[in-house]
């Protein structure tokens, strides 16, 4: 009893965490339509950590302005998954699945990305790490305890 307690109270402080930091996220994008961040230009910053910024559209809080085509076939993957989340919810675990077969089909295409300082084997295992922690935050937020 007292662990399915506990369970519920993680379940419930991670499901809490990963919406504040959408919504904080959210707010900063949309709070001046004027100033909404999005990238006209291909970037490659922090390629091995959670905070990675790669082309135009791939990164948490980051994508490209209207219009803009993808960097390469990585940034086209995070481009489907922006229009994806967009549609369905930041908690659609569907959206984040696909991008993670997208992604997987351009490393074990052997092409190149546009950056050769943030290689598609640098980029990728930490998109699929940020990808599984939102997956497993989206369950957890999505998932009824049952007894």
């Amino acid at each position: 009893m007292v662990l399915l307690r506990v369970l519920r109270c993680t379940r419930g402080v991670a499901a809490l965490s990963f919406v504040f930091l959408f919504l904080v996220i959210s707010s900063e994008s949309h709070s001046n339509p004027s100033q909404i961040n999005c990238s006209k230009t291909c970037v490659a910053q922090n390629c091995n950590t959670l905070g990675i910024r790669y082309g135009k559209f791939c990164g948490v809080g980051w994508t490209g302005c209207p219009g803009q085509k993808p960097c390469d076939d990585l940034d086209a993957c995070c481009k489907i998954h922006d229009e994806c989340v967009e549609k369905k919810g930041m908690m659609s675990v569907k959206c984040h699945e696909k991008f993670k077969i997208c992604i997987k089909k351009v490393q074990k295409s052997g092409k190149a990305g546009f950056s050769q300082d943030c290689s598609y084997d640098t980029a990728v295992p930490t998109m699929m790490q940020g990808m599984d922690m939102a997956i497993l935050l989206s369950q957890m937020g999505n998932q009824k305890l049952e007894l």
